[in-house]
């Protein structure tokens, strides 16, 4: 599988998915969109439009005194003709007459026109003139005066080639009557009846446009409500669109499969990430909260490790990651406290010599540790911290640790007896749930590559071997270092934790091959930060005992 299949959404469930993994981007983008909507409005200065309508006779009026066709009315397209006398409307020739007509400061022609519109009614024989300014009653009487001076200058241009020709018949008719031409006669009484139809007609036209209503006006800047709710419309459709941005961009790994098939490796256990309480005091959830849901999964892992190892039969284990902050060491303290409750003898070793945890964990002191026994300033015997494990971490009287420890023998190879065996012969102690030996990291050598090579590491590892059911090896991460590549020829198998929503992609390739390149033998990987896929628990949340009844299940 490429990587590009790989984050590809299939349908419409990994469409939901996505959303719901960025749906702190959304909301985000949410909230700022039509917040920044109602900012940008406040700080803008309020404008009003005042508007007046204007009435427009469309009747043929030429045509039904003087039989001539008007062009105006061909076809008879209310559109067309409302739109011919909108353009008339924005004669620049008009414009100068209203603001001459108003007289106010600083207005001028080419202001006039980008501050005022002249549209035709959709449905009437109508227009509407507008006019915006800051000022409302400004507004209002720049819209009055606009909408006059249209009915007068209309009413210039449409009578003008009228009232010349009748200055022309005047002058005709006067030249006939200076000549002593009878009025009774046929040319004269003719231009009689042109000159009267003239003025009938330019009588018409003069009236066939007025002002229907006065100038009303209205805020049109700034509107509030309709800009925050614009906001949040383009939030919403920005917000998804920076969610898929994000998760196309995004190199992690989201969905457990895609680690399944980069490893090849099974699923050991999905484990969720530790409270925070307990993250930010460095406590294990099987030591502060054993019978929560979170440590039911560290349960689970034990139990497959074992069905896991049946056929290897492998004894020591190291689990390392590709990179840091992975949850390994958790993952490694959590699961040896998980096998030795349930009775298994259990040596844990910590050999992430660069950043070693485990001793905080326990609260123990990191030295002596593997470094000082290699190094032969001090026993294997006194290094190894022997911890009883109740409820939590149980310090040990000091005369009871070798009871609940180990003894190296060399005379024989068998395994020892368990220590829930050792336990019950300890002076009837039961009140101890198993006993955890931990083999600290010890003094930080100067060069950590080149010591966990050294061959007393792998004699410490033989040692332990023979002597517990268990050695439980904590490596440093295998991308980040040669260390973990080194110690995997002194174990017998290898387990990988990954976190998801962490790890990337490449990094989760390069895992894969260094894996590969080990010789012991890979007994599976486990999914930490397991509470972000979806469907994690399988029910257990349901099953799980209340806190009441985990209280009666304990003993007092």
């Amino acid at each position: 599988m490429t990587e590009a299949s790989a984050n590809r959404p299939t349908g419409l469930p990994d469409f939901l998915a996505i959303l719901r993994r960025r749906t702190w981007i959304i909301a985000v983008v949410l909230v700022v969109t039509p917040l920044s909507a109602v900012v940008f409005s406040k700080l803008q200065q309020p404008l009003y439009q005042g508007t007046a309508k204007v009435l427009v006779n469309r009747a043929n009026i030429v045509s039904a005194i003087t039989n001539v066709t008007d062009p105006s009315t061909v076809g008879n397209d209310p559109t067309r003709f409302l739109t011919t006398q909108s353009d008339i409307a924005r004669s620049p020739t008009l414009a100068s007459r209203v603001v001459d007509a108003a007289g106010v400061p600083g207005l001028t022609v080419e202001k006039l026109l980008a501050d005022s519109k002249v549209t035709a009614a959709a449905n009437a024989d109508l227009l509407n003139v507008s006019v915006s300014s800051t000022n409302r009653r400004d507004a209002i009487r720049l819209a009055d005066i606009y909408a006059q001076e249209f009915t007068t200058f209309k009413t210039d241009l449409d009578t003008a080639r009228i009232n010349d020709a009748l200055v022309t018949l005047r002058q005709r008719i006067k030249a006939l009557s200076a000549a002593g031409v009878s009025p009774a006669s046929p040319s004269y009484a003719t231009l009689l009846q042109y000159a009267s139809q003239l003025e009938t007609v330019g009588k018409l036209l003069a009236n066939n446009t007025q002002v229907l209503n006065r100038a009303v006006a209205e805020q049109t800047r700034p509107r509030t409500k309709r800009n925050a709710l614009l906001g949040g419309l383009l939030g919403i459709v920005i917000g998804v669109g920076l969610a898929f941005l994000a998760e196309a961009i995004d190199r992690r790994v989201r969905v457990e499969k895609e680690i399944e098939e980069s490893l090849d490796l099974p699923l050991l256990a999905r484990i969720p990430r530790p409270p925070r309480r307990l993250r930010n005091a460095d406590q294990l959830v099987m030591l502060a909260e054993p019978t929560s849901v979170e440590s039911e999964t560290f349960r689970k892992l034990r139990t497959h490790i074992e069905f896991v190892n049946l056929e290897s039969d492998a004894r020591t284990i190291m689990v390392t990651s590709a990179v840091g902050r992975e949850g390994k060491s958790t993952t490694i303290a959590n699961l040896a406290i998980a096998l030795a409750r349930a009775g298994r003898r259990v040596a844990l070793v910590d050999l992430d010599l660069r950043r070693p945890f485990l001793d905080k964990f326990f609260r123990l002191e990191s030295v002596p540790g593997v470094t000082d026994v290699v190094l032969k300033h001090s026993k294997l015997l006194d290094a190894m911290r022997p911890i009883g494990l109740t409820g939590r971490v149980r310090d040990l009287d000091p005369s009871l640790k070798r009871g609940f420890g180990w003894r190296p023998s060399s005379r024989s190879n068998s395994r020892p007896t368990s220590s829930r065996a050792v336990m019950q012969s300890s002076n009837g102690r039961s009140d101890i749930e198993g006993v955890l030996n931990l083999l600290p990291a010890g003094t930080m050598p100067s060069d950590a590559g080149e010591f966990v090579g050294n061959a007393g590491i792998a004699a410490i590892i033989e040692e332990l071997r023979q002597q517990f059911d268990y050695v439980l090896v904590d490596a440093p991460p295998l991308l980040a270092v040669g260390d973990a590549m080194t110690l995997s020829a002194q174990v017998e198998g290898i387990i990988a934790v990954t976190r998801l929503r962490f790890v990337q992609r490449q990094l989760l390739h390069e895992l894969a091959r260094h894996l590969e390149m080990c010789r012991a033998e890979k007994l599976g990987f486990v999914l930490t930060g397991a509470e972000l896929e979806e469907g994690y628990g399988y029910g257990y949340y349901d099953y799980a005992p209340s806190k009441a009844e985990r209280a009666e299940q304990q003993i007092p």
